[in-house]
């Protein structure tokens, strides 16, 4: 059976409206008026005022700033090393484009990210209210981590007008940026070659130096760097989580993770963990061997046409980023990794010492207020249609770990999960099998608890446990109206509700889902939640105290475990302790499921 890449499988859910889509939903950008402009003198280049030129969408009265260098361009001699601050070389930037999305595989996905990557992307964008820099007011801000596996994303689709609108009408402007990221090998290398070159978790490099460049110069675009919000969603919230990780860190005030905790992915220890990973991307790029031409196993079109190099490392550096991006796909087409993490953070001894698992056990975590939820039915988009009966379902869960899972610890695990169609995902479907085999619903539970809830639930608890009282968990419950039944409250359906976007006429790019106005209700829910959290560091609002259109959202403690259920016209509060036992197996297992 051909294994699902992580993320691969939301093609089907691309509408082929997906491109004009994503032109509409940025809104009407301003033709007349004078740009709108902030004047930023960040120390890389020497306090020198340098004016940064944007433009204004008109439909939402929004200012955006889109594409602001925060890194030099990691090419060439920067290639796998850490970024450096960015130095500008003129006294005006022209921001008024989208950047490039970092290098990653776009054939299904140009309408959702754009057509463009580059290996030169660590840009980032920033909205605001219109004209609200020119205030002497500073204002919250709202970081965004997009997601993808590590492997897929970019800052394009992630426009925050109808989110920045909204908090014009509560009363709450916010200042909100978005920032890439490096992405697969260039980005999240694994391996030998990657530990001893120190070009491990680069990506979590990049979004330190970004929060870094927020910190310095966001005052510019009236933004309050004493309040800053980092959030993000899958990926984007396992980034987020790990620097919880440091408990002196000091680049956010606030968090908010959507499907994704420290241990989402397996991780382990960067010089060994995904090894045969890091050789198969070798070969595939005919860098075995220091001579390109004593390798006759790589594939033409990767094939290395430079002079031979001292290591094989050193040959990857030669290569084009065209050249690595195809080798690592030839890697991730390979039946043994096409379902797999591989690509994403290790244990470097640095920036992540240990294991997630051990440090937080060890009550390593930063005391900052977050909110931490999940999706109903996390496991679904993940989980092939097409599967049939035990030992395929076996062969997914197993093919996420870096060294399998034993047929001891699977039959272990599956005893806390019976084939019930009743007890399966989509959860709340009773015995509907929507046509497919009852086993999808019984491995889309399964899987749903092992990568996202399981990961989450531990994450909230030792928290708790070492004295963090400031935290909130949610489930999301919201079916997409017009999306196929088995997949439910799906992984990633909640962005659009976050982004205003999930409104009669309106949607995310790439999702083809028929909103009506129990989803804009919902949507407007959200909103004021995470703005709330954005201004108050609660997301009940000023002294706790919800509005009366939201529902009190009680924070998290280890006797209650209060949660709150997220869907349209029934935002309840309920008790996180569903699936107990096999959530606990999971979490209380590490070494079993790699440092989970």
């Amino acid at each position: 059976m051909r294994l699902p890449q992580p993320f691969a499988l939301w093609s089907f859910l691309y509408s082929s409206a997906g491109a004009s889509l994503l032109m509409r939903h940025n809104g009407t950008a301003s033709s007349g008026a004078p740009a709108p402009s902030a004047t930023i003198y960040p120390d890389s280049s020497q306090g020198q005022p340098i004016e940064i030129v944007g433009t204004t969408y008109t439909d939402f009265k929004t200012d955006a700033f889109l594409g602001i260098p925060f890194a030099k361009p990691p090419i060439n001699d920067l290639r796998f090393s850490p970024p450096e601050s960015y130095v500008y070389n003129t006294t005006s930037y022209a921001a008024q484009t989208s950047p490039s999305a970092c290098m990653q595989d776009i054939s299904s996905t140009s309408s959702i990210y754009g057509a463009q990557i580059s290996e030169d992307c660590l840009f980032l964008n920033v909205f605001t209210p219109d004209g609200i820099n020119t205030t002497n007011e500073q204002y919250p801000v709202m970081v965004w981590v997009y997601g993808g596996a590590f492997t897929a994303g970019g800052v394009a689709p992630y426009n925050a007008s109808r989110m920045i609108a909204y908090g014009q009408q509560l009363d709450q402007p916010v200042i909100h940026v978005a920032l890439n990221y490096r992405l697969g090998a260039l980005g999240w290398g694994v391996g030998s070659g990657f530990a001893e070159n120190n070009a491990t978790n680069l990506g979590l490099r990049d979004i330190k130096l970004a929060l870094s460049w927020v910190q310095e110069n966001i005052w510019a675009f009236g933004g309050d760097a004493k309040k800053v919000t980092l959030y993000g969603e899958s990926a984007g919230a396992v980034i987020t989580s790990l620097l919880y990780l440091d408990p002196e860190t000091k680049l956010f005030s606030q968090a908010i993770m959507e499907s994704g905790a420290p241990s989402t992915a397996p991780i382990g220890p960067a010089n060994s963990t995904w090894e045969n990973a890091y050789q198969a991307l070798l070969s595939a790029s005919n860098c075995s061997s220091t001579s390109p031409s004593t390798n006759s196993t790589a594939s033409a079109n990767v094939l290395n046409a430079n002079t031979a190099t001292s290591t094989p490392f050193d040959c990857l550096r030669s290569l084009s980023s065209e050249q690595i991006l195809a080798a690592q796909l030839s890697v991730k087409s390979q039946t043994e990794f096409a379902a797999s993490f591989v690509y994403g953070p290790t244990i470097d001894g640095d920036l992540i010492p240990d294991s997630p698992h051990t440090l937080l056990a060890q009550g390593k975590i930063a005391k900052i207020p977050f909110i931490t939820g999940s999706n109903k039915d996390e496991g679904t988009l993940f989980v092939p249609a097409t599967l049939s009966g035990t030992s395929e379902g076996y062969a997914v869960i197993s093919s996420l770990e870096p060294t399998g899972l034993s047929d001891e610890s699977l039959a272990d695990l599956v005893r806390y999960y019976p084939n019930d169609t009743s007890l399966g995902s989509p959860f709340g479907t009773g015995n509907e099998t929507f046509g497919l085999d009852p086993s999808f619903k019984q491995f889309a539970a399964i899987f749903g608890d092992m990568q996202f809830q399981a990961p989450r639930r531990y994450f909230l608890r030792q928290a708790n446990q070492n004295g963090n009282a400031k935290s909130w968990t949610y489930q999301f419950e919201q079916p997409s109206p017009g999306i196929t039944g088995y997949l439910g409250a799906f992984h990633s359906s909640e962005i659009p509700y976050v982004y205003g976007m999930a409104r009669p006429g309106d949607g995310f790019p790439g999702i083809a889902a028929n909103y009506t106005e129990a989803d804009s209700r919902l949507s407007n829910t959200i909103m004021e939640y995470w703005l709330n959290f954005a201004y108050y560091a609660d997301p009940n609002g000023a002294n706790g105290v919800s509005s009366s259109n939201t529902t009190y959202w009680p924070a998290h403690n280890l006797d209650d475990k209060q949660m709150l259920r997220l869907i349209a016209d029934n935002v309840t509060v309920i008790t996180d302790d569903y699936r107990e036992e096999g959530m606990a197996f999971i979490y209380d297992n590490p070494t079993v499921f790699y440092q989970r």
